[in-house]
This record gives structure tokens, sequence and C-alpha cells, in this order.
């Protein structure tokens, strides 16, 4: 079976409140959720134990317990704050924080971000939760081991290079003709955000693509007004597929991305198809002036370097080999 997309996943929840855990009369209390953890919460002072709460999701593992959650207004919409409770298993302690739209300086969260929390994940000392605010947009709060603010970013996870650099995937307008996928790098130290994909100046595979649009648009003017589309030919659908596999050892990261059309039109006449398995990857994404990138088709890659995962292409002998090829190009 096929993984299942993010926005797919989205799509889901949007249309099944109960999945998320939305406001109604059944909401559970605190108390309730935490009832089948086994967790010492006799010993906690907890602000909500006895209240409602909606839209969470939690993060359990051999070292920590964490639930992220809105308390249940009635509405069945989350409405900050966005509380959190943890529960350190080797300590055997409780620490509880309240994340707000309305804190001093960089220690508030945008309001868009609190949407319903899609998932809570730990690395290293800290802890990454992901908001739902559409099918094709959510939020990556980044938090400290103390429960501090260190990014609010308009999309989510898709992997890191070392401790301090995420490879996240930019929100996109979902209400949109067209949706282009960005994927960035956001270093958490020096705060300095950077779009890789798409590469500048465009590579081969994309000009080609645009030649295509390029082509159709020429004899479908009436399409482009039926479909209110704006019908520019470097603007076109582009999708993540499957997870991102990255490396330290050359700062590298490899991912596939589709061409395919993902938009609904009206009508028989639909834009052409581009390829469907493109492969993207990266080395020395550590610092924007070494950065260079290659691309191909994943049959061309197989084909050269056998039917692998693309975390093997991350080894570095076969880097050696993918960027012998050509000049270095640079995004």
């Amino acid at each position: 079976m096929p993984p299942v997309s993010r926005r797919t996943i989205c799509l889901l929840l949007a249309l099944s409140p109960l999945l998320i855990g939305a406001g109604s009369s059944s909401s559970p209390t605190l108390k309730e959720a935490l009832a089948d953890k086994h967790l010492p919460i006799a010993v906690a002072k907890f602000t909500n134990l006895d209240k409602s709460i909606t839209s969470w999701a939690e993060l359990d593992d051999a070292n920590q317990f964490v639930i992220a959650y809105y308390v249940d207004d009635g509405t069945g919409r989350p409405q900050p704050p966005l509380y959190l409770d943890r529960y350190d298993k080797k300590r055997g302690e409780w620490k509880s924080a309240a994340l707000s739209d309305t804190e001093p300086g960089d220690s508030a969260v945008d309001t868009p971000c609190f949407g319903s929390v899609l998932s809570v994940q730990a690395a290293g000392n800290r802890l990454f939760l992901e908001t739902h605010i559409n099918p094709s947009a959510g939020c990556l709060i980044v938090l400290s081991a103390e429960f501090k603010l260190e990014a609010s970013l308009y999309g989510w996870l898709l992997g890191r290079l070392g401790e301090d650099r995420l490879v996240y995937q930019q929100s996109e307008v979902h209400f949109a003709p067209v949706h282009p996928a960005q994927i960035a790098l956001f270093d958490l130290r020096t705060k300095r955000d950077v779009t890789i994909f798409p590469p500048k100046p465009d590579s081969s595979i994309r000009q080609a693509r645009t030649l295509q649009l390029r082509e159709f648009y020429k004899g479908n003017e009436e399409w482009c007004s039926k479909n209110n589309d704006p019908c520019d030919p470097k603007d076109f659908d582009s999708t993540v597929q499957g997870p991102v596999a990255t490396s330290d050892t050359d700062a590298a990261l490899a991912f596939l991305i589709s061409y395919e059309q993902i938009q609904l039109v009206e009508g028989d006449v639909e834009k052409p198809s581009g390829p469907q398995d493109v492969l993207y990857i990266y080395r020395r994404a550590d610092d924007e002036a070494k950065m260079e990138y290659r691309e191909m088709l994943l049959s061309d890659a197989k084909a050269r370097f056998g039917d692998v995962a693309l975390q093997n292409l991350l080894q570095p002998e076969v880097l050696q080999k993918i960027f012998a090829v050509n000049p270095a190009k640079k995004p």
C-alpha cells in the first residue's frame, strides 16, 4: 500500500472531526484521556484535569509522555492557548505549559497556527508539534526542553540536518488552481530560512515542463478562463513523494517529486502531466554558498545505481559518483 500523503490525512481530519478529538458532548476530560496511560497523575498539579479537551495529539516513548491539547469551549474549534503536559519518565516529574498568541516579543505563536494538533514528535531536547490549518497548510511549532518557543513555521517537518537545521515543506494556498511544492531549510540557531526547492535557476526537467505547458496554453485560452487558471507555464503542480532522506555526513538530502497533475478542472480537457518520479539530491546544504544539487528521473538513477533506498544514495562514495557526472548545479 503506498504511503498516505499529509494532504490526504489533513483532508480526512477536516471531514471527520471525531478523528481529531473535535469538541462535542462526548469530548473527554484530560483525566479521562490520561486514564489508560498508567501515569502518576495524582502527584501532578494539573490546571485542566477535569476539563474537556479537544484537538489533541500525544507522544509516548521510552523517555517521556507528552499531550498537546486545547480546552473544549463548546464550539469544537481549537482556541488558544495550546496546553502541554509532559511526564519525564526518568525523573518522574510533570511539567506543564500554555502557548498563546499574546506573549510579548518572539514568544507568541501566530494565531493561524492554533489548529488541531496532528502530531507531537521529539528529537534531541526539542519537541515538534504539527498543527492543521487546511489540507494544504499547517504549522510546525518547535519547543525547547523548557517549552520555550524556538520557531513557528508555516509548513510541516520533513527531516533534520544535524541538531539545528530543519527540512520542512512550506504551506500552500489551498484554494488555488495549482499547488507547487516548496521545500526549505530553517536554521534554529541563526533563524535563517532558505528555500531550496524549486531550485533556482530552473533545472532541465522543470524547463521541459514549462515548455510543455506553454504549448498547451497556446490553444486553450478559453479553458484558462473557465477554470480560473492564470495559465502561467512556470507555475505548475508538484508533490513530494514519500519521505525525505538526510545525512549529516555531507549535509545531504534526497527526495522525490511528482509533476503529475493534481488540479481538478471542469470539462474534458486536462493539462498534460509531467514525469511522476523525479529525484533531487543535494549536498553541502549547511552552506548556502556551496550547496549543490542533481536532478534525474528515478528510472535513470536506478539504471546507474540499482534499485536502492534514497538513504543509500547519500553515502559518501555514491554522492561522489552522482556529483562527478555534470558541472555542479546550485539552487
